[in-house]
């Protein structure tokens, strides 16, 4: 028996971003959309990692970095990063799964 089938790294961090475009509009503010959209081609960031271990207290299940990346999207500022949203999505194609923190 096979394993799971997995996305890669780009097509994960593709359907995140995808994900953050869609929902930005309903959770971040109208100044942080402006932001984002006029200096992410300079200064913009989609960064994919394993999921930290504060995901295990917000979605209440158990996280297997094998099968869920973290990706965070934001602009990365001269003194530090500006993250607008930080998703958790599954890796898993026959598995979906997404949860978002965003910027407050």
């Amino acid at each position: 028996m096979s394993g799971p089938r997995l996305f890669t790294e780009q097509e994960i961090t593709h359907h995140a971003y995808e994900v953050f475009l869609e929902l930005a509009p309903e959770h971040l503010s109208e100044q942080d959309i402006n932001d984002f959209n006029e200096h992410r081609e300079a200064l913009g960031f989609i960064e994919e990692s394993a999921p930290s271990e504060q995901w295990q207290g917000i979605v209440a299940m158990e996280i297997e970095p094998e099968l869920y990346s973290e990706v965070s999207i934001g602009l990365e500022l001269e003194n530090e990063d500006l993250v607008f949203a930080r998703v958790l999505i599954s890796r898993d194609k026959d598995a979906p799964f997404c949860h978002v923190i965003w910027k407050e």
